[in-house]
């Protein structure tokens, strides 16, 4: 670039860019505040002005974006990356979350690709010091001003995480590949000089301010979906936390501006390196992770205290919804499962992230249980509902599945055995089944009884109970009880004879010819293998003297056991028996 003759000087063109438009806006403003700030009242601090200007840049627009899936696989690039803090427990845990997140993360992708791209050229180019890292800031925050603060920050953390990733990869594989090691040397990157010590500590002051800042980003997107209209609290005390969202969301970006410039500087590290430059470097890391920490720590109580309120006033709603003259089943639905979350169900045979509105018209049934759901309990319910919705036009119901975990965290076994079920499942199942507030467990367990056994809760069309748990008439009867009331269910009782057939109920094929042919059967279980022994040699005693009797073994509810037994049946030819499966369906 050549030298050009102004006003007496010879001076450098400057390339207007985004960020020198800024630096030049800056120190105009800068001159303008030594003068301002004299008029200005006492109490008026450099806080106040970097908020006005922050708040300037953001004008956001009706869209939304679902950043969940993105911030979980931000989280696993991050976790992936050879650090000896990361333990085995935390990779398990981003395993079991990824598949999941598979759902929506190819929508948020899709919406958010050439944005995080853009985003990630901006904070790579960015020189050092605080001039460069504030107009930088400055310029993301307007090129994302039509967004949200929780998506500002997921976009920014995922340009910095594809910067991140790629700068461990190359790392990790350019003693073994041939094509990393090349990039490696394309991008200066060679061993480093600098004392090991000394790099490590540098990695590690990098790897902590990432997690906080990824945790200040999690605790905004809580923020963002809190009913505040459960809070009792003046205008004064509700604009405490958006203020520090505000805040937040600065020092988050100008982190991540920060981590962007040293990763670089990381990649061309040469072996003239200084000690006292990595240091340096070092401090800066370890003095925005501080500073990060403890707004996170403001916003975490905050929120805290907040969801507090609000799930007491949750709680106080529930109550109050099913006493009301006019129900209002969406409003129900909504407080149980939608306060975190407007869209909280998963629609199992489609894949597909729903709103409250699909359960909108129909019958609902609300599935409680635990996580580890009998595989053959579920079997038979399928069973059993078989040819309800679907072939019945008289018969309209919806299921929704809500597992609940042992305890409020759940762990990666939960995660796994949860994304398991929902493969099978043909119902509806909450999406994110730890977003449940503790409210409605709460509920759940003192006002319908739920104590870790499944239960169905049946609401009609306009919210009304008509069953606080129809379990035991659906896997009696099936679609036979629709609608699920107990009056419906007492009918059926009334009307129904105790006989083989009511007990078996189409179960084995073998055992229904039988009953045809109006044949004597025996049913009988026990895990006591000398007492099944004794019983059979004394039928095919009696069988031999021409009253033939058919023996079918069903098992016991002590299923270990009954599993094992099954195996000498086989072997010794006892009597007929039902296979594991339908032992286990038989006795639920």
């Amino acid at each position: 670039m050549g030298m050009e003759y102004y006003n007496g000087s010879w001076i450098v063109p400057i390339r207007w860019t985004r960020v020198n438009i800024y630096i030049y806006m800056d120190m105009l403003i800068s001159k303008v505040h030594s003068v301002q700030m004299k008029q200005l009242h006492i109490g008026t601090s450099c806080d106040d002005i970097l908020m006005k200007k922050i708040l300037q840049t953001h004008l956001p627009d009706d869209s939304t974006v679902d950043s969940a899936p993105l911030i979980h696989l931000i989280e696993s690039i991050l976790h992936a990356a050879p650090m000896p803090s990361i333990n085995k427990l935390n990779r398990e845990e981003i395993q079991a979350n990824s598949s999941k997140y598979d759902i929506g993360l190819t929508s948020s992708i899709k919406t958010l690709a050439w944005t995080i791209n853009r985003i990630a050229s901006e904070i790579l180019q960015s020189g050092s010091g605080n001039q460069f890292l504030h107009a930088t800031t400055m310029a993301v925050l307007e090129l994302l001003g039509s967004h949200s603060w929780s998506t500002k920050l997921v976009i920014v953390l995922a340009g910095l995480a594809i910067a991140y990733g790629d700068f461990w990869l190359i790392m990790q594989f350019r003693s073994t590949n041939c094509l990393a090691l090349s990039i490696a040397t394309l991008k200066g990157q060679r061993n480093y000089m600098t004392p090991r010590n000394l790099f490590e500590l540098r990695l590690k002051a990098l790897r902590y301010l990432l997690d906080k800042m990824v945790s200040v980003t999690k605790c905004i997107l809580e923020f963002e979906v809190l009913h505040l209209n459960y809070v009792n609290l003046g205008h004064e005390e509700m604009a405490v936390p958006k203020t520090q969202i505000h805040k937040a969301s600065y020092w988050v970006i100008r982190s991540a501006v920060e981590c962007a410039s040293q990763i670089t500087s990381l990649i061309a590290l040469n072996f003239e390196s200084k000690e006292s430059n990595v240091i340096a470097a070092t401090w800066e890391l370890w003095s925005l992770a501080c500073k990060v920490s403890d707004m996170n720590g403001h916003l975490r109580k905050q929120y805290d205290e907040f969801n507090k309120q609000i799930e007491k006033n949750v709680f106080s709603s529930l109550l109050q919804s099913f006493e009301d003259n006019q129900l209002d089943k969406q409003k129900i639905l909504r407080t149980l499962f939608a306060l975190k979350d407007e869209c909280p169900l998963l629609d199992c045979l489609s894949n597909k992230k729903v709103g409250i509105d699909v359960l909108r018209e129909e019958e609902v049934i609300i599935f409680i249980s635990s996580v580890e759901l009998c595989l053959e309990e579920l079997l038979l319910l399928e069973q059993q509902l078989d040819n309800g919705p679907h072939y019945g036009s008289e018969i309209s119901f919806k299921i929704v599945w809500v597992p609940i975990a042992k305890s409020a965290q759940w762990s990666a076994d939960e995660r796994k055995t949860f994304h398991e079920m929902i493969d099978i499942l043909p119902w509806y199942s909450l999406y994110e089944p730890s977003n449940l507030s503790s409210s409605a467990i709460q509920f759940f367990q003192e006002v319908w009884q739920y104590q870790g056994d499944p239960l169905m809760v049946v609401l009609d069309s306009e919210g009304k109970i008509k069953s606080i748990n129809a379990i035991n008439a659906i896997s009696i009867w099936g679609t036979k009880a629709y609608p699920f009331s107990v009056s419906r269910e007492r009918d059926l009782w009334k009307e129904q004879s105790w006989t083989v057939e009511f007990l078996v109920d189409d179960l084995d094929p073998i055992i229904s010819y039988w009953i045809e042919d109006r044949r004597n059967i025996c049913i009988y279980g026990s895990d006591d293998l000398r007492w099944i022994r004794e019983l059979t040699n004394k039928m095919n005693k009696i069988n031999r003297y021409g009253k033939f009797v058919e023996l079918v073994y069903v098992g016991s509810k002590y299923r270990e056991q009954t599993r094992d037994i099954l195996s000498i049946f086989a072997k010794e030819n006892l009597s007929s028996f039902l296979s594991f499966t339908k032992i286990c369906m038989f006795w639920s």
